[in-house]
């Protein structure tokens, strides 16, 4: 189908889709069309005129956020326009990071009602030709959205917070010859985004592509809401890392990569590459690589410092998380490098990725083998 052809088709579905939203919406017409508008199918970021006004709208009530999940998620199971998707995706994005903690909920429990919202799995675009690519990408950054959501739900249910564990550590006296100092890996400091003041927005400032929320929030935000959240619930208590039981902390460690993984999966393919659309919807979460990075790092400094006090069982374990999390690092390098060409962020945002070293893996590996040799407490003899 040729573009302008396919543009014309486009525009009379949106427009046709306000005229039903004007007519049929029953609770707020306003906010269907803003929506519509929102996620049209002209290959332009959407103008923040509609995401301010989907954001204030829904910031009315409750009833307002269920009818934007609704409408939405009616929104990515209809269309078969990879830029509609992506549109409707992005504007999520947004919603999680600026709109009422309600939308982390509401879209959690749209699974209940027999929605997934943010299940894409069997997308693929019927209204481009050589758009694999393209739908690619919008099944996988789907896929991290609801790994995220996964992971803000694990926390709030465990009362955790990646980044309240500190970094000061107690050794004991035993297997001193395994070197036990934080020399090998540690955590990296805080540097180039806060989650929860960031700047900007999607439609770019000419210092790289697109930008970031001006309120947005972390993945892990819903451990401080007690269920409602921004409507007066009492804040939720928060469990320092160093102070969780391990099962807890192998429990978040797998959240996180399981986030990475996601995240890694992103990175375009073919004629994706070049699509301005889909570097400006990579942008803000390469942003949130960066907080996901450091949040992995503060385990592993955690792990690394209880290893050799730890269970048998943990050992293998912490060793298992560490192999697996120096693979993901290496992957994260090369992914940050082609950002980095490709123009998305400045290099100067990006933080300094440190590799887990063989070295390190080898002395923990030999640790977990001696620990089977000579029994499975950590004070065995």
């Amino acid at each position: 189908m040729a573009p302008s052809i396919r543009k014309a088709i486009g525009a009379v579905k949106d427009q046709t889709s306000i005229g039903i939203a004007k007519v049929a919406s029953n609770l707020a017409p306003d906010l269907e069309v803003a929506i519509v508008k929102a996620t049209s199918h002209d290959d332009d970021p959407a103008s923040e005129k509609y995401i301010r006004e989907i954001l204030n709208l829904t910031s009315l009530s409750r009833g307002y956020i269920l009818a934007c999940v609704t409408s939405v998620s009616r929104r990515l199971s209809k269309t078969r326009d990879w830029v509609v998707a992506l549109k409707a995706l992005m504007l999520v994005h947004r919603l999680l990071n600026e709109g009422d903690p309600i939308f982390q909920e509401e879209i959690l429990y749209s699974t209940r009602r027999g929605t997934r919202m943010l299940n894409m799995s069997d997308f693929r675009d019927e209204a481009h030709s050589s758009s694999w690519d393209h739908s690619a990408f919008v099944r996988t950054y789907a896929a991290y959205l609801d790994q995220r959501l996964e992971l803000a739900l694990f926390e709030r249910k465990s009362g955790s917070k990646a980044n309240s564990g500190g970094s000061s550590s107690h050794h004991s006296n035993n297997d001193d010859r395994y070197g036990r100092g934080r020399d090998d890996f540690r955590s990296p400091p805080p540097r180039s985004y806060d989650y929860e003041n960031g700047g900007g927005d999607l439609r770019g400032d000419g210092s790289g592509y697109g930008g970031v929320p001006k309120r947005s929030r972390s993945y892990g935000d819903m451990t401080e809401m007690g269920g409602g959240g921004g409507r007066g619930d009492e804040k939720k208590a928060v469990t320092p890392l160093r102070e969780m039981t391990p099962e807890r902390i192998f429990g978040k460690m797998g959240h996180l990569q399981r986030l990475l993984d996601r995240f890694l999966n992103l990175r375009p393919t073919g004629l994706a590459k070049n699509s301005r659309m889909i570097l400006i919807a990579l942008y803000p979460v390469v942003r949130e690589s960066f907080k996901l990075y450091a949040d992995i790092c503060e385990v592993l400094a955690v792990l690394l410092d209880k290893f050799f006090d730890m269970e048998y069982t943990d050992c293998v374990k912490a060793f298992d998380a560490y192999a697996s999390a120096a693979k993901q690092i290496d992957e994260l390098i090369a992914f940050f490098n082609w950002c980095k060409e490709t123009g998305v962020a400045r290099s100067s945002e990006y933080p300094e990725v440190q590799r887990i070293t063989s070295k390190l893996l080898e002395t923990l590996e030999e640790f977990v083998r001696d620990r089977a040799k000579r029994g499975k407490s950590p004070r065995g003899n």
